[in-house]
């Protein structure tokens, strides 16, 4: 076990019962403040040492298997993104049009290359640049080759 993150586990072991929700143990953690990649160490490390998984069973989660979540924008997200740009990125994962991984990818894109406020414009720059199209939204886009 990473003895970093100890004292966060010890701490959910005394605030939730071992049957909580895991959008519930999600949700407190991400207003704590930790980002998407420290909450899923974080709740790998206390599943894998209480023997339990976040569906009650053995059997691994995988993207696919789940439903979609509520991505909450973090603090440093929260004055960067216009309502616009973050509501494209809902309805471009909502649609399935990216995947869990690919609309972090794009929100850390964005958050590094895009000076100032991140608009609707500069998402869908982004989504163009690495290949995401939003034609599972309904979209036209003709295919050049």
């Amino acid at each position: 076990m990473d003895d970093r993150w100890a004292p966060v586990l010890d701490e959910l072991r005394e605030r939730f019962a071992a049957d909580t929700d895991v959008v519930e143990v999600e949700a407190y953690l991400s207003l704590k403040g930790y980002d998407r990649r420290q909450i899923g160490e974080i709740l790998s490390l206390l599943y894998s040492d209480t023997g339990s998984s976040p569906t009650g069973g053995t059997e691994r989660i995988t993207d696919t298997d789940r439903e979609p979540s509520l991505r909450v924008q973090g603090p440093h997200e929260r004055g960067r993104f216009t309502t616009e740009a973050w509501g494209y990125l809902v309805v471009l994962y909502a649609s399935g049009a990216v995947s869990l991984n690919d609309f972090e990818h794009l929100v850390e894109r964005a958050l590094v290359h895009v000076d100032g406020r991140i608009t609707l414009a500069d998402i869908r720059s982004l989504a163009d640049d690495a290949g995401f199209d939003d034609g599972a939204m309904g979209g036209e886009h003709p295919l050049i080759h």
